[in-house]
């Protein structure tokens, strides 16, 4: 049960929290005498030896692409899904189509990517309005009402680019 690392440097989850789970991916493995009662079928002796099987699990992943590794296991009935990064997640259509990525104009900066409002409510759903306020605008009100600065000491810090 882990993050495993593929060839093509991307990743994949795989739980195998039973013992025939972890029959289906010795299967999968093309070592199926890993998962025989004298090596690791039993999960005591899987946890046992847990840093070893995880060793094996990872050996194997890393021989592989990501989408070998995926083919493999849920044609197998192994557990296993993708773990996308940023990149996987811009690309991928259904993060697209789902509105899990809301795009935000913001003054000065132009379009900014942000996650999306989740769970899509139909009767109250959720909007980005701004992303708050922009760097600074609250200083002057900051320095003269919370911390008692004159207008002449923020001027003062202003004038020797502090602020």
């Amino acid at each position: 049960h882990g993050h495993f690392r593929t060839c093509d440097d991307k990743w994949v989850a795989i739980a195998c929290t039973t013992d025939r789970m972890f029959e289906r991916l010795a299967e999968a493995m093309g070592k199926p005498e890993l998962a025989g009662p004298e090596m690791y079928g039993p999960q005591s002796q899987r946890l046992e030896a847990r840093d070893t099987v995880n060793e094996m699990a990872d050996a194997w992943v890393g021989s592989l692409t990501r989408e070998e590794v995926m083919e493999r296991c849920l044609a197998a009935q192994v557990p296993c899904g993708q773990v996308n990064s940023i990149a996987d997640i811009f690309e991928d259509e259904h993060f697209r189509e789902r509105g899990t990525l809301a795009r935000v104009d913001v003054p000065g900066v132009g379009e900014v990517v942000v996650p999306g409002v989740l769970p899509h409510l139909s009767a109250t759903p959720g909007r980005i309005n701004n992303l708050g306020p922009s760097l600074g605008d609250a200083t002057v009100e900051v320095l003269r009402d919370l911390l008692g600065l004159s207008e002449d000491d923020i001027e003062g810090l202003r004038s020797k680019k502090i602020i």
